[in-house]
């Protein structure tokens, strides 16, 4: 996970997220909530800070919003308090790009238009 923390390339990332890296991620995180590993999950939540999940597919966003939905309740409030932030940032990121996806949308109807 400190490798993954290093890269940079947004390439790279966007690879690793096609490949199964969510996946990955999210049976880590569960695991290790299930063992109380609160510095194994608060690695894998900064991980997951880093990484462009905006670009991973629907199923796997869908796994990593339900285990980290269920860490804002965690005993630790420093995990849970992350795992709400992370939450609320994914919110947003996630609503902009819906917006700006229906602007595309209008834009490209009122260019077909014209």
């Amino acid at each position: 996970m400190e490798w993954i923390m290093q890269i940079q390339d947004s390439s790279v990332l966007i690879w690793f997220l096609s490949k199964g890296g969510v996946l990955i991620l999210t049976t880590w995180l569960s695991q290790a909530a299930v063992e109380e590993q609160t510095s194994v999950i608060l690695l894998i939540l900064k991980v997951l800070c880093h990484l462009p999940l905006h670009k991973a597919s629907p199923e796997n966003m869908s796994a990593i919003l339900q285990s980290v939905n269920g860490l804002r309740f965690y005993r630790t409030s420093d995990i849970s308090n992350r795992a709400k932030g992370l939450l609320s940032r994914w919110t947003k990121l996630f609503a902009k790009i819906q917006a700006m996806k229906k602007q595309n949308r209008n834009n490209s109807q009122i260019d077909s238009q014209s």
